[in-house]
């Protein structure tokens, strides 16, 4: 009999002992790579858009935009951190037909993904353009090429740390511009109380929204990095054998002090985006504004330069040539690379338990199908048929932020049923969730308003 106790308590699984102190720093990674993932579209391309049509009669839009989907990306980490699994697993598990739940995900998706590459990477070709000579159509083959073969054959570690790095220094260099141009304070202090400009136009702003700090796409990457970094509960090697649902006192004490490594992770992103954001904002109303310049079409490189060109000479000018090439260029590679997760992933766990068997179904098939024919091939004929990367953008990132108050309630509705009482979000966290559905679909709905209006 005692034999067997012993024997029951080696087999038992135990949540991972959390870091403590400055071992936490360690954990800061899911949401930096959550943060890059948009640097190239809410942040470096629409932002001074807004700032340029509208100054700083929206700063208000955008707190609210990273404090809300700070709160919807905390829930998302949730579930992985007190799972181990990713998100889509536990939607493949929503109550209702089967996999319901993951195809209201993955079609509105295939779309996004197919329009964001193209634009990216024709911003990035807009950008190569300045640089060497070549049509933007040869330098858009060239970067959808490139990231989608290191996504195929891996080896990109050095490239992605070179990409990050130049991605930093942009990052400070245009928080050092918005400083030196100095904004406008009282301007920015009125933009802080909310209103709607009276000349608003939503298509101008709802793609903003979507893509500020991340669309609905990157939210739900964020569950895949949470879990490769061995956050709490994916730390195990079969975190499939615990159930967080048995948990005992001790236990959840544990995932309580894992659940605060995440929310700094995930806090320290945010608030990075934020000043990085905010630089942007100044620098469109600042400098932009008062020349009548929107980035647009495939001059959007060009007109970006002003913002550093205008500040810093020459010199500026082609420090913003090389970071826009770097921003743009990470931006396709991480899109592609999380695209193909979210896709891969997805169809498996929607397909019926004897489909996933067979050859074509299996992960690795799957992704190559996506990369190539979904994510690369696909995004460079709509280039070439539309050849607009503001306009692809734009339509990715409405498709964002009408998707983003689904994928909220399915995040806070998964949490409700399969998390225990002790490790759900508190009643100010789940209002803020709940707050964030309605702001995104209120934006939405004035969308659509406008539009039936014409």
């Amino acid at each position: 009999m005692e034999e067997a106790l012993v024997s029951s308590r080696e087999r038992r699984v135990t949540v991972p002992e959390p870091p403590t102190g400055r071992a936490k720093l360690g954990y800061i990674g899911p949401g930096v790579l959550w943060a890059l993932a948009a640097l190239a579209t809410g942040e470096l391309l629409f932002t001074p858009r807004v700032g340029a049509q509208y100054g700083y009669a929206l700063l208000w839009a955008l707190i609210a935009a990273l404090l809300l989907k700070l709160f919807v990306t905390r829930e998302i980490g949730r579930y992985s951190v007190v799972t181990g699994r990713r998100l889509l697993s536990g939607m493949a598990e929503l109550p209702g037909p089967r996999g319901w739940a993951l195809w209201v995900i993955l079609v509105p998706q295939l779309v996004v993904g197919v329009a964001a590459i193209a634009g990216i990477a024709s911003a990035a070709g807009s950008a190569f353009t300045l640089a060497v000579p070549g049509p933007i159509q040869l330098w858009t083959a060239v970067v959808i090429a490139a990231a989608a073969g290191l996504v195929l054959f891996g080896h990109y570690t050095g490239v992605e740390w070179v990409s990050r790095v130049i991605g930093l220094l942009l990052a400070v260099g245009v928080v050092l511009a918005a400083v030196l141009v100095g904004p406008d304070l009282g301007e920015a202090a009125s933009g802080v109380v909310p209103t709607v400009p009276e000349d608003l136009v939503v298509a101008d702003i709802l793609p903003w929204l979507g893509f500020l700090s991340n669309g609905a796409a990157g939210l739900m990457w964020y569950s895949y990095w949470v879990a490769a970094k061995g956050v709490g509960v994916g730390a195990l090697e079969e975190p499939s054998r615990l159930d967080p649902r048995g948990l005992d006192e001790g236990q959840v004490a544990r995932v309580r002090q894992w659940l605060r490594t995440m929310t700094l992770d995930s806090t320290f992103a945010v608030v990075g985006v934020g000043i990085i954001t905010v630089a942007f904002l100044v620098l469109g109303a600042e400098l932009l504004r008062p020349e009548g310049i929107v980035p647009a079409e495939s001059d959007v490189a060009r007109d970006l330069t002003t913002l550093f060109s205008e500040v810093f000479g020459s010199v500026g000018f082609w420090l913003m040539v090389v970071g826009l090439i770097s921003a743009f260029w990470t931006a396709t590679l991480t899109n592609i690379d999380g695209w193909k997760r979210l896709y891969t992933d997805g169809i498996r766990k929607a397909l019926p338990d004897h489909l996933t068997q067979r050859p074509w179904a299996r992960p690795a098939v799957l992704g190559r199908v996506a990369v190539i024919g979904w994510l690369a091939v696909l995004p460079f004929t709509v280039f070439v048929l539309f050849g607009d990367p503001v306009g692809l953008l734009t339509v990715a990132g409405s498709i964002e932020a009408l998707h983003i108050p689904l994928v909220a309630a399915l995040v806070l509705w998964l949490n409700r049923r399969t998390l225990p009482a002790a490790l759900r979000a508190g009643r100010v966290a789940t209002g803020l969730v709940v707050i964030a559905i309605v702001f995104f679909a209120g934006f939405a709905l004035f969308y659509l308003w406008q539009q039936l209006l014409g």
